[in-house]
């Protein structure tokens, strides 16, 4: 069993599900469903981590109503809760996700308490610690930037990025990418990070990029691998993400080559597409 620190963000998600297409014209739509979930993506990681019989130490700022539901949660999975900071006075962060019918989805995110003001204190009291891994889930980027010059001492510690791979300055990315040891990114992520950073010199830098691409091959840059995606049904690609960067860590700690880590990585994320919500499977 590996212990994995997880920075990033506690919400409450508010999906929404309809039968027409996103493009850049679309203005209005009418939903098909609607169904509240757990979320956030460290969370989610810590959530798939625990699932895969690990132990999670989420590190996020939750709000006033973290109780009683989502705390119930937690301590239904087991997942520690020392690192889960509660701030009076504000609301947890909440996703709000439109999917269309092809899966594709629009993603408002707001931040809730993020414990900026307290954010240096609480890393010094968790650098203290030793974990296996790291995983520095999507946040805001001087969160990130502070999480990862944090932690540089252990010794494996992977970023996904998110959407905050299209707020990243050019020397926030560069600091980031000298503080870890693997990318792990979607499609449009990486896309993202390359307007900002030649990918040669963003490869340069790491020890692995991993490149996931919805139901396209997963692309591991460094050993010029692919990994074929097996089709399966998909009910609700929330949290997919978090799920494959969650299995593809552990399988690493747990000493598996690269492409068994990310094929438990595939896997563990296609449980998560045939379920509705990031923390159902």
């Amino acid at each position: 069993m590996a212990r994995i620190l997880i920075c990033g963000t506690l919400a409450y998600d508010l999906i929404g599900r309809f039968s027409g297409r996103l493009d850049a014209q679309t203005r209005n739509v009418k939903l098909d469903s609607m169904v509240h979930g757990f979320g956030g993506c460290a969370m989610n990681i810590a959530y798939n981590l625990r699932q895969l019989g690990h132990e999670p130490v989420p590190l996020v700022y939750a709000g006033e109503n973290f109780a009683p539901d989502y705390e119930q949660h937690v301590l239904g999975l087991g997942i520690s809760r020392d690192g889960i900071i509660q701030v009076p006075g504000i609301d947890c962060a909440r996703g709000l996700i439109l999917t269309d019918a092809d899966g594709a989805q629009f993603t408002a995110f707001y931040p809730g308490p993020t414990g900026l003001e307290r954010l240096h204190r609480d890393l010094a009291v968790f650098a203290s610690e030793d974990y296996d891994g790291l995983i520095i889930a999507p946040d805001l980027p001087e969160k990130m930037l502070a999480c990862a010059g944090a932690f540089v001492r252990t010794k494996l510690r992977a970023w996904c990025p998110g959407q905050y791979a299209e707020m990243l300055s050019v020397a926030e990315a560069r600091e980031m990418l000298r503080s870890v040891d693997i990318l792990i990114a979607n499609r449009h992520e990486w896309d993202a990070l390359c307007h900002r950073l030649p990918g040669a010199e963003i490869s340069r830098q790491l020890e692995e990029v991993v490149i996931t691409d919805g139901p396209h091959p997963v692309t591991a840059v460094h050993q010029q691998l692919e990994v074929r995606v097996p089709q399966t049904s998909a009910v609700d690609p929330t949290g997919c993400g978090d799920a494959f960067a969650a299995a593809l860590v552990a399988a690493t700690l747990e000493n598996k080559d690269l492409a068994e880590a990310v094929r438990a990585g595939i896997s563990q994320a296609s449980l998560c597409l045939r379920t509705q919500g990031s923390q159902q499977h």
